[in-house]
């Protein structure tokens, strides 16, 4: 049997794992990523790509989204093209009745430093002109950023091969020993890691991974629907989002008690614009464990939504349908830092919709922690152990 030894193990190869691993190799340390599948297989390659600051639930996920937006430019320059661009974005308001709340956002935001402009619906469709006559208001974030996601886990497993570290995929690791000097994980072929720290980065998946650490991490999978057109001249210039996908963000009880079909399937309405002539239009939130199957109920419902809003949409034709799976955690804040539980292990997962954002500030944060330095942002509220002896989220 094969034995590679290394002083961390970074389990999951989507965005948050890759930016972990390269970060970590980049100061030095002999890294080892392990995948189950391959490279962006998981919530990373399933994304619309919006790199947003505004659609962040206020607290410690916005105040992450804002120090995480500071540090893409250097990031990006080192990465090489995915396609990224700034092109800004608008929150609709549909209702007269939704304003205070989005008032109260864009005081959140400015209080992060984010440029926000709430603007009314005469002037939203000026900017916008495509835009449906109903919408009463819009908050533009002009410093809101899009890419591409698959391109961007691609790049940061590149980036972070070149930097040295191993890589091991297709492989499920099993927990062979675990103690506070480190783990040894069976990856099946006889090949085995022994590492001094573990880096749980699973997404989705990492409700069983954290049980086979004797951690209780309880990440559920919550399914996005999302839809692609064939190219057409652009509907607009900024990614569009409704207010209403902040509320089924925040709120999935709302899925259960509604009598309406768009809140039963947690519909708030998104459209992105591609460099390709492209539209990616959404989305949804629904629990149904690991179903990726796209019901056709739930795309009608979507589709019809999108057309509301963005009446062009109607003459645009449909390429695909696909669903990707968040990482939600109950409480709406990522399991970020070293469990006291096992110290061995360094938790980082539960970003919901939110990776692509969040991908460099915790890749910071997870360097820190395994170098024994102080982390970039404050982790209060983040403790991975914060569920131990709950029942998981279903």
């Amino acid at each position: 049997m094969s034995s590679t030894t290394v002083d961390v193990a970074v389990i999951g190869a989507g965005v948050i794992g890759t930016a972990a691993a390269w970060r970590l190799a980049d100061a030095g340390v002999r890294v080892a990523l392990i995948d189950r599948s391959h490279p962006a297989a998981g919530s990373s390659g399933a994304s619309d790509g919006y790199l947003a600051v505004s659609t962040k639930t206020p607290g410690p996920a916005m105040a992450l989204a804002a120090a995480s937006r500071a540090r893409y430019p250097a990031w990006l320059q080192r990465l090489g093209p995915v396609d990224a661009e700034v092109r800004g974005g608008v929150l609709l308001v549909d209702h007269s009745d939704g304003l205070s709340a989005i008032e109260a956002h864009a005081r959140h935001l400015r209080d992060h430093g984010v440029d926000v402009d709430l603007v009314d619906g005469a002037r939203l469709r000026q900017l916008e002109p495509g835009l449906a006559p109903h919408l009463v208001a819009g908050l533009v974030c002009e410093s809101e950023m899009q890419l591409n996601p698959y391109k961007l886990a691609l790049a940061t497993v590149a980036a972070a091969t070149a930097a040295g570290v191993i890589p091991f995929w297709p492989a499920t690791p099993v927990v062979e020993r675990l103690d506070a000097t480190g783990a040894t994980l069976a990856l099946g072929d006889g090949r085995r890691v022994i590492a001094h720290q573990v880096v749980l980065a699973a997404g989705a998946a990492s409700a069983a991974l954290g049980a086979d650490f004797g951690l209780t991490l309880p990440v559920a999978p919550r399914q996005g629907v999302l839809a692609i057109t064939t190219k057409t001249p652009p509907l607009a210039q900024r990614f569009l989002v409704s207010a209403r996908y902040l509320t089924h963000k925040r709120d999935p009880s709302l899925a259960g008690t509604s009598t309406d079909p768009a809140e039963r399937i947690g519909h708030g309405f998104t459209c992105e614009t591609l460099p390709t002539g492209q539209h990616i239009i959404g989305s949804s939130r629904r629990f149904v464990g690991f179903d990726r199957t796209v019901p056709p109920d739930v795309l009608a419902i979507i589709l019809a939504s999108a057309i509301a809003h963005l009446p062009g949409l109607a003459d645009c034709t449909i390429l695909r349908a696909f669903a990707g799976l968040r990482p939600f955690v109950p409480d709406n804040r990522p399991l970020l830092g070293r469990s006291a539980a096992q110290p061995a292990v360094i938790v980082a997962t539960g970003h919901e919709g939110d990776g692509v954002t969040l991908a460099p500030i915790t890749a910071e944060v997870v360097t820190a922690l395994a170098l024994g330095q102080t982390p970039p942002v404050d982790l209060t509220g983040l403790d991975p152990d914060r569920f131990a002896g709950t029942q998981p989220h279903t």
